[in-house]
């Protein structure tokens, strides 16, 4: 029976990993997939189960998760699962009937509220609507980015639709920046979005290893991802090829040590 969801989850934490494997199990009653891609092999306890696809891969966060995409079978995609959070208990299939309930169209999304906190100190703690916009989350053009466009970092997508675009940009390290680029380009080639009154995970930013995050953010992401979208985008630049993962670093420099042998 093939999966009514795919969850890619770019992953750097074995550590965590049953527990985002059980925050699923109880987050949804539908037959899901898991797709892990990691610099790491798959850990034990999730060794022998028939719906998780795991990749080994060293390249950035943005790299690992478009080579997850293109190993997704579902009608439904989640396509960036951070391996520092839970979904919340139900939460998936609540977002999912809740896209459902926009209608068939192929070319809705919905995007969710999450929280953060240091080791899910404040597991509940939601932010206003206009948190989760981009003119107040990225450094968008705001004259021509209107005020009600939301952030794409937890959405639900027909994955027929974002296929359409061919995914996230690679030239991008971290999955910030390319969710904002992603956000920005299906809103042009016209998506209908809606942010969902149902959060849907809790994020750990506890964890001591975002440095490499930060880093590719500040000085690379952000400055690419401004002069990209100073301009609304031509029709003809919103689709990215669905191999352009292939064009980035195979060693994501930023996290991995490069050898000079």
């Amino acid at each position: 029976m093939k999966p009514k969801l795919s969850i890619v989850m770019p992953a750097i934490r074995p550590q965590n990993w049953v527990a985002a494997y059980e925050s699923i199990l109880k987050s949804t009653k539908e037959h899901f997939e898991l797709i892990i891609v990691s610099p790491f092999p798959l850990i034990k306890e999730l060794t022998g189960l028939t719906n998780i696809k795991h990749v080994v891969d060293f390249g950035s966060p943005v790299r690992a998760t478009q080579i997850g995409i293109t190993l997704a079978e579902a009608p439904y995609l989640f396509p960036n699962f951070c391996d520092d959070a839970l979904f919340l208990e139900n939460a998936i299939d609540e977002n999912l009937a809740f896209l459902d309930s926009m209608g068939s169209a192929e070319n809705n999304v919905v995007t969710c509220k999450y929280s953060e906190s240091d080791g899910f100190s404040h597991p509940t703690r939601w932010n206003d609507d206009s948190y989760y916009t981009l003119v107040n989350s990225y450094p968008v053009n705001k004259t021509w980015v209107p005020n009600d466009w939301y952030v794409f970092n937890n959405p639900f997508w027909h994955r027929s639709y974002f296929e359409s675009f061919g995914g996230y940009d690679c030239s991008f390290g971290a999955t910030p920046i390319s969710h904002a680029d992603l956000a920005l380009r299906a809103y042009l080639g016209g998506a209908v979005v809606k942010l969902s009154p149902i959060p849907i995970m809790k994020v750990d930013h506890g964890q001591n290893d975002h440095r490499p995050i930060e880093i590719s953010q500040l000085y690379f992401d952000s400055p690419a991802f401004t002069h990209k979208h100073t301009n609304r985008l031509s029709p003809d630049k919103i689709k990215v090829d669905k191999d352009n993962w292939k064009n980035a670093q195979s060693l994501w420099e930023f996290r991995f040590q490069i050898s000079n042998e």
